[in-house]
Order: C-alpha cells, then sequence, then structure tokens
C-alpha cells in the first residue's frame, strides 16, 4: 500500500507522455513560499508545456521519418530539435540564481538590523521576519537551481542513451549499463524513462526476457531460450561426435573381419558387426538411450575389439603353436558369448517400448471389455 501511495504520488508529476512536469498546485505553493519562487515554477510550467507538445511532436516525426527512410539532412534537424527541452531547466536556473543573490545580497543588513533590535530590545520580531525573509529567498534559490540542475542532466543522460542505441532494433540492458555507466537497475530505470519520454518512439518496450530494449521489430530469444539452443547445440554436436566414434568402430569391425581368414569366425564378426550397427542407430534415432549402454561402450564393446585384434595378431603369426592355438580358441569360443551379449544388450534398448506396448494392449482390452465388444475367449486370445 505505501509503494502504490508513493507512486500515486509521482504520478501528480507526470505528463501523458511520461515525462515529468511542475503541477499547478507545487506553483501556488510556491507563491505561499515566497513570490520569486512562485514565478519561476510558473515560468518554467509554461515553458514546459509548450516544450513538451513541441517535443512529442519531434519524437513521432522523428520515428516515422527513420523507419520511412527520409532523407538524410531532414532526419538529422528533427533529431536535433528533440532534445530541445532546456527551457524550463534555463528558467529555474535564472530565478534561483536571482533568488539567491536576492538573499545573500539582504542577509548581511537583516541580520545586523535583528542584532540592532536585540541590543535594543525592540522591534525583534520584524528583525526575525527579515532574516527569515532572506533565508527562505536562499533556499527557494537553492532548490530552483537544484531542480534545473536535476533537469539537465535528466535531459544529457536520455541524449547519451538515444546515441548508445543509435539505430539498433534492440540492444541488451546490461551493454548500455556498461556505456552509460551505471548500475544494472539504474541502467533500467533510465531506459524507462526514455521510453516514457518517447524518445525511442511508441513501440519501444524493455524485454525482461530477452534481457534487452527493444527498439522495433520483434524481440531476441529469450535466456531460456538461448540456453535451450546451446543445450541443443551441444547435444547435436556430441551426437555427431558419438556417431564419428560409432562410425569408426564399425570401420574397424569390417578392416578386422577383411584381414581374419576363415568363413566362420567371420560369419560370427558379421554378426556382431550387424549388431552393433543396429544398436547405434537405436541411440541415433533415439538420443536418451544412450544411458542405457553406457557399459556396453565404455567396456564390452572396446573388450570385443581389443580380443578381435588380439585374434588377428596371432593369426597373422602363421604358426599353430600350443599358446596361439589355444588363445585362438578361448577367443573363437568367446564369440558366441559376446554375440549373445549384444543381442541381450539391443533387447533391452526396447524395454520402454514392450512395456508401452502391453499398456496399450491392457487399455484397448479394458475399453473393449466395458464395451461388451470383447468376451472371455477373445480375452485368452490376446493374452
Amino acid at each position: 500500500m505505501e509503494q502504490k501511495g508513493k507512486k500515486d504520488f509521482w504520478d501528480n508529476f507526470k505528463n501523458p507522455n511520461g515525462s515529468y512536469h511542475i503541477p499547478v498546485w507545487l506553483i501556488v505553493v510556491g507563491f505561499i513560499i515566497n513570490w520569486l519562487l512562485g514565478v519561476g515554477l510558473l515560468v518554467a510550467h509554461l515553458c514546459e508545456e509548450g516544450g513538451s507538445t513541441a517535443a512529442a511532436a519531434d519524437n513521432g516525426s522523428v520515428r516515422y521519418e527513420h523507419r520511412a527512410e527520409a532523407p538524410k539532412p531532414a532526419k538529422q534537424k528533427k533529431a536535433k530539435n528533440k532534445f530541445k527541452r532546456n527551457g524550463p531547466a534555463a528558467v529555474l536556473t535564472g530565478f534561483g540564481i536571482l533568488a539567491l543573490f536576492v538573499g545573500v545580497f539582504n542577509l548581511p543588513d537583516s541580520v545586523q538590523y535583528l542584532v540592532w533590535c536585540m541590543q535594543n530590545g525592540d522591534g525583534i520580531s520584524y528583525g526575525v521576519q527579515d532574516v527569515a525573509e532572506d533565508i527562505i529567498w536562499i533556499i527557494s534559490g537553492l532548490v530552483m537551481l537544484f531542480a534545473g540542475e536535476l533537469m539537465r542532466r535528466a535531459a544529457a543522460r536520455r541524449k547519451k542513451i538515444a546515441a548508445i542505441v543509435g539505430d539498433a532494433n534492440y540492444m541488451h540492458i546490461s551493454e548500455i549499463a556498461e556505456a552509460l555507466p551505471a548500475s544494472r537497475s539504474r541502467a533500467e530505470k533510465y531506459l524507462q524513462q526514455c521510453i516514457d519520454y518517447g524518445i525511442f518512439g511508441n513501440n519501444a518496450y524493455l524485454d525482461m526476457r530477452s534481457d534487452c530494449l527493444v527498439v522495433r521489430g520483434p524481440a531476441p530469444m529469450s535466456k531460456r531460450e538461448q540456453a535451450e539452443k546451446a543445450m541443443a547445440e551441444a547435444a547435436a554436436k556430441r551426437a555427431e561426435e558419438n556417431m564419428d566414434e560409432y562410425s569408426k568402430i564399425l570401420k574397424e569391425l569390417r578392416d578386422i573381419n577383411g584381414r581374419i581368414p576363415g568363413e566362420e569366425f567371420s560369419a560370427k564378426i558379421d554378426r556382431l558387426e550387424d549388431l552393433t550397427a543396429k544398436i547405434f542407430k537405436v541411440v541415433k534415432d533415439d538420443p536418451d538411450k544412450q544411458g542405457k549402454m553406457r557399459k556396453f561402450i565404455n567396456y564390452y564393446l572396446p573388450t570385443s575389439l581389443k580380443l578381435l585384434r588380439q585374434y588377428e595378431q596371432l593369426d597373422a603369426q602363421g604358426i599353430e603353436g600350443k599358446n596361439i592355438s589355444e588363445s585362438k580358441r578361448q577367443i573363437e569360443d568367446t564369440m558366441d558369448t559376446m554375440i549373445e551379449a549384444y543381442e541381450k544388450q539391443l533387447d533391452t534398448m526396447f524395454a520402454a517400448e514392450s512395456m508401452d506396448i502391453s499398456a496399450d494392449i491392457a487399455a484397448m482390452q479394458n475399453l473393449m471389455r466395458a464395451d461388451g465388444l470383447l468376451d472371455n475367449g477373445l480375452t485368452d486370445k490376446f493374452e
């Protein structure tokens, strides 16, 4: 509630385009405090109203001409007039200097008069009043100088932000904050003020999903979309690298098979290669199944290749000694075990599909039974 009340209060100082202005009630308060302060606020208010209308027209013209790609000289002229909003600041500064001068000039005499009154014990209230009026003049001058300086700084900041953004369709808020320089939160506040002021046209907005100021056109990808895209690209890259590795493994199996004579043993290698290719294809079609073949990739397949390489090396010796013959026989007998393990590995990778099929069949049977389309005899056939 407190923040809402605070926001409603500051809304009293805003124009329809979001820029801040001097309300009438503040001018009345200024006249009550000090007539010169009231006059300064009044003149600044009149300058501000005229400037706001012109500025709004200038902003609309600039953005319209930019989109229509108007000639460069006209665009530059509009851009130059776009920031010609220092009228209120100049007025406040001028009146502030005048008020400060009046207060500072008269204060010594007023203080001296107050001292004289206190010494004589007469007219002290008049002396205090004179000093108070001079202090009010000084405070009023300082307030107007401070307000004028704030207006000038705000205008300069808006101009700098517009120069940073330039003709870009969008720009990251962090980049603008770094260029200002300013903190991230202050940059957001300044950009929102520029948007409210109409610096970037009527369609500009802050897109917090992509962390960008969007001037025109669609917003860039959001942070989540960028992260998802990066993850998808990384996964695709890993899959491509894995497939390159898979292709190398299959090629090595074919090369070993081509160098080892013997039809029976060659047929077993063909079967091993066929099963390996099918397992790799399943993973390629469904990368989520890669976790189910971790042990296959990390142990079974490398061990199988190692045994085949050893068999090739033994066979290349050209002799049938006891050790060579026994080692070759053990590898030949192990081939049947490896083929059986590869078949089970391939079958295991379809466990989820098998469960889905069973669940679909059970659901269909229950639905058909509920509709009276399935008797016990047909149920037995299904089962």
